[in-house]
């Protein structure tokens, strides 16, 4: 906040960019790197409601409360760029579907984990959702959030969350929440 009111994924790839020593900005990151779309919402003669791909692009437009989330790819997509831009070796990867035992381990060999989580790690909200030209159902919440897992102990989990900073949260709640999210998860190696 306050510039990028909906756009937390991509403030978190800037937080796990920027960890690894590169001077990356938020709105840069969101206006340069990040693949957008409109919603483009529309029924189909199926009578079902298609629109963009929501895993590919950030839907609607970051900068402003209209936006909706994006998913892992567009984060790859925008991470790939900006580090190939800045002559790094490192790249992206989707580890959607990892275990949270795995990210533990991911986290205590000191990489950050960007999680598809909920805002202040609350139980998923209702999902709504459309189809995409090439008939993949993607949703969304309202309390859809992005954030980086940077730690945990037996108890807990240490999340640094673009809206509220630092953050430790009930462990079996941030599992039960990442599982809610579809296990949407990005590391840079």
């Amino acid at each position: 906040m306050p510039e990028l009111p909906t756009g937390c994924e991509i403030t978190a790839l800037t937080m796990a960019v920027n960890y690894y020593g590169y001077e990356a900005d938020k709105v840069t990151m969101a206006a340069q790197y990040l693949p957008t779309a409109s919603a483009n919402l529309h029924y189909g003669s199926d009578g079902l409601l298609y629109g963009s791909d929501l895993n590919e692009y950030f839907v609607g437009d970051p900068t402003t409360e209209l936006g909706y989330i994006c998913g892992t790819g567009a984060i790859v997509t925008a991470a790939d760029s900006y580090l190939a831009e800045a002559g790094s070796e490192l790249r992206a990867e989707d580890i959607t579907g990892t275990e949270p035992e795995q990210l533990y381990q991911l986290v205590s060999e000191n990489v950050p984990v960007v999680v598809w989580i909920t805002i202040g790690m609350a139980d998923r909200q209702a999902a709504q959702g459309w189809y995409t030209e090439q008939g993949e159902y993607v949703d969304w919440s309202m309390n859809d959030h992005g954030a980086v897992l940077i730690g945990y102990s037996e108890d807990t989990v240490t999340i640094a969350d673009p809206i509220s900073g630092f953050m430790e949260y009930d462990k079996e709640q941030f599992e039960d929440v990442y599982e809610s999210c579809g296990r949407q998860s990005v590391v840079l190696r």
